[in-house]
């Protein structure tokens, strides 16, 4: 992201740290259960609860600690270990989990690293997956400008800045704001990998 977006992104308001947050944690969560249904492992209907508790609490002031960290346990249970397996959606799945939890933790206290640390969970799962579906070697000295031409990188940046321009230009946001986003960025209810 860009040093511009990435300021834009800083100096938005809690409410919309959180939007942007949930919002990534949505188009992640394809990947999961892409990787939860082919390689039997976790539960994409826990995984979609605790995005859909974030979403229920983004305009919420008070949030409960001991619910939040409950649904952390639930969501930490269903994470996959990269070790453990042999594809490369796993990493795209754990990027999910680790989206969604960092997500979580935002809600109880978001310092600006949280917030940048989720946008870059939406480009470091394409980075890794165009690597693998274009056999990017790691030497080639245009790794990082094919990838960064390659559609699903473009579509993930136009997402992002497209949401952090739609934030800062809204005084204050609303659950209408944060469905006309949602519908903004779907891909056919695919996940930003188009699984």
């Amino acid at each position: 992201m860009d040093r511009d977006n990435l300021i834009a992104l800083k100096n938005l308001s809690f409410e919309k740290k959180l939007t942007f947050a949930y919002l990534t944690c949505e188009r992640l969560f394809g990947n999961y259960v892409f990787f939860s249904n082919n390689f039997n492992f976790g539960s994409p209907d826990k995984l979609k609860n605790a995005i859909m508790f974030l979403h229920d609490n983004l305009f919420e002031i008070h949030h409960e600690k001991q619910t939040i960290e409950k649904i952390v346990k639930q969501v930490e249970k269903i994470t996959p270990d990269t070790e453990d397996f042999s594809t490369i959606y796993v990493s795209s799945a754990l990027d999910a989990c680790t989206c969604s939890l960092d997500s979580l933790d935002a809600l109880l206290e978001m310092d600006f690293s949280t917030i940048e640390n989720i946008s870059a969970y939406g480009f470091d799962t394409v980075d890794m997956y165009v690597r693998e579906i274009e056999e990017i070697n790691a030497n080639d000295k245009l790794a990082d400008k094919k990838i960064n031409l390659h559609h699903l990188m473009q579509k993930e940046v136009s997402i992002q800045q497209g949401i952090i321009t739609f934030l800062k230009n809204r005084k204050n946001i609303d659950y209408a704001d944060v469905e006309t986003l949602l519908q903004l960025q779907d891909n056919n209810k695919r996940s930003n990998l188009d699984l």
